[in-house]
């Protein structure tokens, strides 16, 4: 007996191993198919449809309910935490490789940390998968099924709802906590279907992001229901949804765009970054932009604009530097941006600045912008005064301390305004007149609210100068420009860039690339060049301008009431 039973063991054992070896690599391949189709949904591959089905392969990891290996109190959370996790991992390790260029490190401490989210979110979908099997089960045992108003259950509808809803949440953490790092949305992947991003002036990147979920998780519940016809409801609402964003983006295209009334001229210097803060070049980085500058203004623009810290030295604390900067706004008589480090007297503390001024046609520096969101590790280093033994053991980093205010710029006919400061008589250049604008400094752009409070303050033209050349030739220059046509297109306003090595451009307020700085071959970074477009003047005002991150907040709310509403279902069936 105990021979035969030993026999009969043995084979199942095999078996029952060889088929969580198989679950397992199953398992595998498809949370590693999710991370490919995400990197893929991002430039450089530039393939916006994967991501309408890069999370099908990872809901369907979600949905096995059954683990092999484990009893029903292990497949817990570590188990599709777990998966998820190596999801996220992959997909930040393969889309923002190129922070390689700056420190191996920190790649890697961030992707880690990056992935945290996705293994959450994995958990919170895998509890919503269970807790609607659930439902379902009791439903059948418990209800007639033969009745006409249950021939098409809906106890999966509320998972196409609570899912991206978890998503966005999620999203939108991320974007805010320690510090925030709101770079590859997975809205954004759209940036290249402008219809599917119109919806962004109501509900911001965040209702792209949703709809985008929603769609991969009616797929994965279509191909996963064991009979059709349970599918059916969930497929509608994401039909409905889809179609309505459609509809509602070919409305905003189709819109008469309003007259352009202002010539805005960009300079992209294409100074390398070991060259930057060398003294031994300040002379050559100077001519390049006076060369390039002389040149944009032959297109008679009213406003040029140079990137982010393009002058090479203290703009108003040292004082050769700054004379030089003054006498080329003074020789093409055109208004000028530019980015530089400037300092601010605190008390007898002298304090730095990541600034952009504003110079008028006479050379006078008529008000600037402090940049308000520093980059940690980068601007400045974090709980310095808990642990000042901190900068010595990382590499060099900024010391810079943020500024308070939200400038607005104003150039009005004849007169230049700037919030805050005086006003300066200019000749008019042309009839044409840009309209009031602000100023984002480097990545400030990946903020929807701060770019918000900007043109909640009169804004009309955002302006994001920036300084990308610390990943070289990679796909973050255009990774990064995403988030501004996502900037654009919220608040209905144009968007200009100025890059020290690309991408520098203009989007018109519907996330149109209307122009850009680029060679004859079409090369658009790290070449020197020029460029100018006509822009108009923002609309007056969006839901997202007057509501903010609403649908955010509320995607917030839906996840935590379903949490607290499982938490207390979960206790009461004890």
């Amino acid at each position: 007996m105990g021979i035969g039973g030993t026999r009969i063991q043995f084979p199942l054992r095999v078996w029952a191993g060889v088929h969580r070896r198989t679950a397992v690599l199953r398992q595998l391949i498809l949370a590693l198919s999710s991370a490919v189709l995400l990197i893929l949904s991002f430039p450089n591959f530039n393939q916006p449809w994967c991501a309408w089905v890069a999370l099908v392969p990872w809901m369907l990891v979600l949905q096995d309910l059954k683990v092999p290996g484990t009893s029903q109190s292990e497949k817990s959370a570590r188990h599709f935490f777990g998966w998820s996790y190596l999801v996220g991992l992959g997909f930040f390790l393969g889309s923002i490789w190129w922070l390689i260029h700056v420190t191996l490190v920190g790649w890697v401490a961030l992707c880690l940390y990056l992935a945290l989210y996705f293994g959450v979110f994995g958990w919170l979908v895998h509890r919503i998968y269970t807790s609607a099997q659930e439902s379902e089960d009791r439903r059948q045992k418990t209800e007639v099924r033969k009745q006409k108003s249950e021939r098409f259950p809906l106890s999966s509808v509320p998972s196409i709802l609570l899912i991206p809803s978890a998503w966005v949440t999620l999203e939108y953490l991320r974007s805010h906590a320690l510090s925030g790092f709101g770079w590859n949305l997975l809205g954004y992947s759209q940036t290249p279907a402008l219809s599917a991003i119109q919806l962004a002036d109501l509900t911001g990147v965040w209702g792209v992001s949703f709809v985008i979920v929603m769609v991969n998780v009616a797929m994965a519940h279509y191909l996963t229901v064991r009979e059709v016809r349970k599918a059916i409801p969930v497929v509608l609402v994401a039909m409905g949804v889809v179609l309505a964003t459609w509809f509602y983006g070919r409305f905003r295209l189709t819109q008469p765009d309003p007259e352009a009334d202002a010539k805005i001229a960009i300079v992209q210097g294409n100074i390398p970054q070991e060259e930057k803060w060398d003294t031994a070049y300040r002379e050559a980085i100077l001519a390049k932009y006076e060369r390039l500058t002389r040149e944009a203004a032959r297109d008679m623009p009213q406003l040029i604009i140079w990137p982010e810290t393009a002058v090479p030295g203290y703009l108003g604390f040292d004082e050769p530097l700054t004379a030089r900067v003054q006498q080329v706004a003074q020789s093409v008589k055109v208004p000028l941006v530019v980015g530089a480090p400037m300092g601010t007297l605190n008390g007898q503390t002298w304090q730095l600045t990541n600034s952009a001024a504003l110079l008028d046609a006479s050379g006078a520096i008529v008000s600037r912008y402090d940049k308000l969101h520093l980059v940690p590790f980068g601007e400045f280093v974090p709980f310095e005064s808990v642990v000042p033994w901190l900068r010595k053991i990382l590499p060099p980093i900024g010391d810079f301390v943020p500024g308070h205010e939200y400038t607005v710029f104003e150039l009005n006919g004849s007169r230049l305004k700037a919030q805050g400061s005086r006003q300066e008589l200019l000749p008019p250049a042309s009839s044409l007149q840009p309209p009031a604008f602000s100023v984002l400094i480097c990545f400030e752009d990946i903020f929807p609210e701060l770019a918000r409070q900007f043109v909640r303050r009169g804004a009309r033209m955002l302006v994001t100068i920036t300084n990308d050349a610390w990943f070289r030739n990679t796909a973050a220059a255009y990774q990064h420009a995403q988030a501004s046509t996502f900037r654009a297109v919220e608040l209905r306003v144009p968007m200009v860039r100025a890059a020290n090595t690309g991408w520098s451009g203009c989007i018109d307020a519907n996330g149109r690339w209307l122009t850009s700085v680029h060679d004859r071959d079409g090369k658009e970074l790290f070449i020197e060049g020029i460029a100018s477009c006509e822009l108009a003047p923002g609309e007056s005002g969006t839901l997202y301008r007057r509501w903010g991150d609403w649908f955010a907040w509320l995607c917030l709310l839906v996840t935590i009431g379903w949490l607290a509403g499982h938490r207390l279902k979960v206790r009461g069936a004890r």
